[in-house]
């Protein structure tokens, strides 16, 4: 009975989901769930703590109630195809996920829509989320600015492009102008990017060749195949074809946090011990306590335990040192992704998706574009942080201030953004005209937010001039 109980669930959360039948199946493409019966406030406000009910089940392990929760999901995520809805199927979908992933061989045997998805769809979804996305195209705005300042005076300029899947063609004509129109003369130009798909890397560079030539810019083109975390860091220089002599920056949006996978069962005797210390009275509250679709979820946190750096993220950070670049600028997602804790994470990751969603709503509702940014980008997310453990976790998404932390202790001193780089990025931000899209500038950086909520931060950095590495910090 269990096991039948376990598929109907499953299966209800899919009612309103595309099952592919061939591969190349565009998610955006995926009819949308006819509205039957007429939305209500109540209809909404139901909605959250039906999540964080069926997250409650899922951790308990209770097949039964979590078949009835997922029921209970999918009818209120149907009534209407909001920002709200869309997020809800797509976070019961990876709390279905986790609740089978025990049971041997039933998790394989179930289709997942994402391993239908050809490289064409991926890039059709990058490029949509860099077109429709306020933050994204704010983050390169003012990244390109923090590199420009660096290398003013220089001749002979290499970019590196770390930001492998998230990099766009439209950051690089934008410094291709800058740079033409420097007071002096633009450099002699090398962009090294990274990125995974050959494809795509052979139609920027020809992209990239043809501008720079029509600006009469001394420009070279390399690529390198792969991802940031495959690779090799001990021979940082030679793969990213960078030459002595070359004044180095590295720009890096949204991958850094790929290098905090470790092995969480290093960790999982404590980590289970303070699991079962909040798990009865925080579950209750959880299950019971209403919330806003807009508010922030005011949960109580477990505190987490002292965590040493990842070892991956010190060996890249020492490899980057050797090749003495006069700034890296990163851009990574602002929250609290990376808990030991499911439940902690799963906060977390409703709060933060829950105004992603919403601010993506808010620049497109209607559009194609946006569902599939939603459905191929941001679901992937979701399900990498709330099904996955271990190294196969690599969403790892941390707080600006977690960050200062690890490049501290690695010897990279944060270095202040200038006026003028915050000053192109809010007004890169306010353009959208969008009420909710605000920016608040910390210490260590530029936040991007919707509404209260923290989305992106914007950072720079150098290492120290010191080559001796600090003791304990790797993991």
């Amino acid at each position: 009975m269990p096991i039948l109980c376990l598929y109907r669930g499953y299966f209800q959360i899919h009612s309103n989901r595309h099952v592919p039948t061939t591969r190349g199946v565009d998610p955006a493409k995926t009819p949308k769930p006819c509205a039957h019966e007429q939305v209500t406030a109540d209809d909404l406000t139901q909605l959250g703590p039906a999540l964080y009910e069926c997250m409650a089940h899922v951790i308990e392990g209770s097949v039964e109630k979590t078949d009835r929760s997922f029921m209970k999901i999918s009818k209120l995520a149907s009534v209407v195809d909001g920002p709200l809805q869309r997020m809800s199927r797509i976070i019961a979908h990876s709390l279905a996920r986790r609740l089978i992933c025990p049971v041997q061989g039933f998790a394989a045997a179930l289709i997942d829509p994402s391993h239908y998805l050809e490289q064409s769809c991926l890039r059709a979804a990058r490029e949509n989320f860099a077109d429709i996305s306020p933050y994204l195209s704010t983050g390169f705005v003012t990244i390109n600015r923090a590199m420009l300042e660096q290398v003013q005076d220089q001749k002979v300029v290499r970019i590196v492009d770390l930001s492998c899947s998230t990099t766009h063609q439209w950051q690089w004509i934008k410094i291709l102008q800058d740079f033409h129109s420097r007071p002096g003369g633009p450099p002699e130009l090398r962009l090294t990017v990274v990125h995974e798909d050959s494809e795509f890397l052979d139609n920027m560079q020809a992209c990239l060749c043809k501008q720079a030539a029509n600006l009469k810019l001394c420009f070279y083109f390399d690529k390198v195949i792969g991802k940031l975390e495959t690779l090799d860091f001990s021979n940082l220089r030679e793969i990213l074809k960078i030459n002595f002599g070359e004044a180095v920056v590295i720009s890096c949006a949204l991958q850094m946090h790929r290098l905090l996978a470790v092995d969480d069962s290093i960790s999982r005797d404590f980590t289970a011990q303070l699991q079962q210390m909040a798990n009865m009275a925080r579950l209750k509250q959880m299950a019971c306590s209403a919330c806003s679709p807009a508010s922030t979820l005011n949960y109580p946190q477990t505190p987490s335990p002292q965590r040493q750096i990842p070892s991956l993220l010190v060996s890249f950070l020492y490899a980057i040192r050797a090749l003495e670049p006069k700034i890296i600028v990163m851009m990574e997602q602002d929250a609290d992704h990376n808990a030991p804790l499911f439940h902690d994470r799963f906060t977390k990751t409703v709060d933060y998706y829950a105004a992603l969603f919403d601010s993506l709503n808010a620049v497109d509702a209607a559009s194609p574009q946006r569902a599939r940014v939603e459905r191929v980008l941001l679901g992937e997310e979701i399900k990498n942080i709330l099904v996955c453990e271990g190294v196969q976790r690599h969403e790892r998404h941390e707080r600006l201030s977690q960050w200062e932390m690890h490049m501290q202790r690695c010897e990279v001193d944060h270095v202040p953004l200038s006026f003028e780089a915050i000053r192109e990025g809010k007004e890169r931000l306010m353009s959208y005209g969008l009420k909710q899209c605000k920016s608040k500038e910390d210490k260590a950086g530029l936040l991007l937010c919707w509404g209260a909520t923290r989305l992106y931060s914007i950072s720079a950095w150098r290492p120290r001039s010191s080559n001796a590495a600090p003791n304990n910090v790797a993991g």
